[in-house]
């Protein structure tokens, strides 16, 4: 998070680019495709084939916990710096927007390392994974994590506020000064960053590691033939996560690295170059949030089973959309087919006393001739 009462002034009579312009334009495509990504990954890793996997189960609850990210980064920062929206202007938003980015930016961090734990005690041959690799595991271990980062991040409910200008800042001095000087500083990037990069670059490093070997080791057997299918959906899991553990690294650490920095500069050098670190600031904002928008774009890139899913569901739609027309046109060929036979039953009605006259009448000509 980054001060708006120190920052928005200055930088907005110094700078020579427009970085509200920037924000306005990149920050809205990142937040559409973002959310569009995220609920197709719901849709997808909801399905039969991919959720009856621990790392689905896993995956889902990371692309709901992106959605939390990416509402509360629109809320806090685009809304404000990029369209004029003051949307944190009352002491309920002030502290639930400060809280959900912070908690679910954790939670979204956490459920990416418990995948990578997953996949790397699944190919461990471990008789733990018996007990860990299961949906029922997953669910608590999720459900764990959303309320340890809930009560880790709780401190923000009561730590923030709305001060005399209309600003959502911290509450008191000494809670600003833990907040800048430490929270948002070293332990934000130890917590946030640190820890779960350390866990994911050693199963990562573990996983490969296996199934190099692996690959080496294991001829086609009939065993492997028969799982052939299971192992290929693992296989793919892991990708997704080798490819997620790395968007994570290169995006998030630039973010909480400029935090960290930016903490220790001089208010001096602040004041001189407020233009070059807002921009700065913008930018690796930015960046950290194409993490949690891109996950959709990277599985559709890397997963063949994905894409598959995602095609069968295209499929599905389609299907039923055009089963859905051609019910309303049946419906409406056998509407216009009833109306058609009512109105044809009510001619022969009309009709049939005109034919009997018309015949009585030739009876009589024709007996006339006779005589």
């Amino acid at each position: 998070m980054y001060d708006e009462k120190n920052s928005s002034t200055n930088a907005t009579i110094q700078c020579r680019f427009n970085v509200a312009l920037f924000l306005r334009y990149s920050g809205t495509l990142v937040i559409i495709l973002g959310c569009i990504g995220n609920i197709l990954s719901i849709v997808v890793f909801s399905r039969k084939a991919l959720r009856s996997r621990s790392c689905s189960i896993y995956f889902l609850a990371l692309s709901m916990s992106d959605i939390s990210v990416l509402i509360g980064y629109t809320f806090e920062n685009l809304l404000y710096h990029g369209y004029n929206i003051q949307v944190l202007s009352n002491s309920f938003m002030c502290k639930s927007i400060i809280f959900l980015i912070y908690a679910s930016t954790d939670i979204s961090n956490y459920l990416l390392t418990l995948a990578a734990m997953d996949r790397c005690i699944l190919i461990s041959n471990s008789t733990i994974r018996y007990r860990f690799c299961r949906k029922l595991t997953a669910k608590l271990m999720i459900i764990c994590v959303i309320i340890l980062f809930s009560l880790i991040n709780s401190h923000f409910l009561f730590g923030f506020h709305i001060d005399n200008d209309g600003f959502c800042l911290p509450a008191s001095k000494n809670y600003n000064f833990f907040y800048v000087n430490h929270y948002d500083s070293y332990i934000d990037i130890i917590k946030t960053v640190l820890i779960p990069f350390i866990i994911i670059f050693i199963c990562n490093i573990f996983i490969i590691f296996k199934y190099t070997r692996r690959n080496t080791l294991i001829s086609s057997t009939s065993i492997r033939r028969k799982n052939r299918r299971r192992r290929e959906k693992d296989r793919q899991l892991t990708w997704f996560l080798l490819s997620t553990s790395l968007l994570f690294i290169f995006l998030s650490l630039p973010s909480e690295i400029n935090d960290f920095v930016r903490t220790h500069l001089s208010q001096k050098f602040q004041t001189i170059y407020a233009c070059q670190l807002w921009a700065s600031t913008t930018l690796f904002i930015l960046i950290h949030q194409i993490n949690h928008a891109s996950h959709f774009y990277v599985y559709t890139l890397t997963g063949p089973i994905f894409r598959k899913e995602f095609q069968k569901l295209i499929c599905l739609f389609q299907k039923q959309t055009s089963k859905r027309n051609l019910f309303h046109s049946l419906k409406k060929q056998s509407l216009t087919i009833h109306y058609t036979q009512h109105n044809d039953i009510d001619d022969r009605r009309l009709s049939s006393p005109f034919q009997q006259t018309n015949l009585n009448s030739l009876e009589r000509l024709s007996f006339q001739l006779d005589v």
